[in-house]
């Protein structure tokens, strides 16, 4: 119970590796969380298709939203950007994706899932602070 605070803390930083870690243990929370969500729209009678996606598994978006902030955010406190970078990120990627194979999907993945993907990149490689410090005590 002593790590659940932490858990949830937006204070601090959080190196790349620790980030690394953090994301794909909260990843695996929210895929609980996901296959929990599914269970409970099949058990209530609801379709769970392509089109009636996101009104039925907003439990799992809020979760992972919830999440998923804090590390983003002491992971921009390492790396020296303000945490409200996170505003445009987390709007563009709750942007509805188009259909397949609807002409549209080439627009969405050039003005959405590129800058998300180039932003992920970004936060995970940009050195943070101590590696910062590291090369300043050694030059």
């Amino acid at each position: 119970m002593k790590e659940l605070p932490q858990f949830f803390n937006w204070r601090g930083e959080l190196g790349r590796i620790d980030y690394l870690k953090e994301i794909l243990r909260r990843l695996l929370i929210v895929l609980m969380i996901f296959g929990i969500n599914i269970g409970l729209c099949l058990l209530a009678g609801l379709d769970v298709t392509q089109e009636t996606w996101d009104d039925n598994l907003s439990l799992t978006t809020i979760s992972s939203f919830v999440l998923m902030v804090p590390v983003d955010i002491r992971r921009l406190n390492d790396i020296g950007l303000s945490p409200w970078w996170l505003v445009p990120v987390y709007i563009l990627s709750q942007l509805p994706a188009p259909l397949d194979q609807s002409p549209q999907m080439g627009a969405y993945t050039l003005l959405v899932l590129v800058p998300l993907f180039l932003w992920g990149l970004f936060v995970l490689f940009k050195p943070g602070k101590t590696l910062r410090e590291a090369r300043r005590n050694q030059g």
